[in-house]
């Protein structure tokens, strides 16, 4: 083999090296939806309440201050101390007389700075350990991911 066609040969083995990923990611997308990562908790993007400095775990029901909110309230305070470090840029909140929007249930909301619930847990979810766990993993990963947000 010449060296003209070793050079030419290398040269294309470097093309296909750059072309190739990007060739299979389109012919990955154009199959149909890509699926994202699983989440544990419903995930959300709506406005709930007024911007702040820090997020919010908000304990709330819709029918006003119940025993199941002062349960929720206990729960909330858990998951706080529960992200160890990072505990201190949460804020456990229990809302009795909060008026949110009707599709807001009963249940636990992660609330960013910017007052959007981010992402709701029921209180089935959180009454086994299992679920306990996966939300106490979740709400790590999210404050993790958003370092520069309270």
């Amino acid at each position: 083999m010449s060296l003209k066609t070793r050079s030419r040969l290398t040269l294309l083995a470097i093309l296909l090296l750059c072309v190739a990923p990007i060739v299979l990611a389109q012919w990955v997308w154009s199959r149909g939806e890509v699926q994202g990562g699983q989440s544990y908790g419903r995930l959300l993007a709506k406005p709930a309440i007024e911007h702040d400095t820090q997020w919010r775990l908000l304990a709330y029901d819709p029918a006003g201050c119940s025993t199941q909110v002062k349960a929720l309230a206990q729960s909330v305070q858990q998951l706080q101390t529960a992200q160890g470090k990072e505990r201190h840029r949460i804020r456990s909140v229990a809302a009795c007389d909060l008026a949110l929007p009707p599709q807001f249930a009963l249940g636990i909301y992660l609330i960013d700075p910017h007052g959007n619930a981010v992402i709701f847990y029921t209180p089935a979810q959180l009454s086994q350990v299992d679920g306990r766990q996966k939300v106490i993993q979740e709400i790590g990963k999210i404050l993790k991911n958003n370092r520069g947000l309270g």
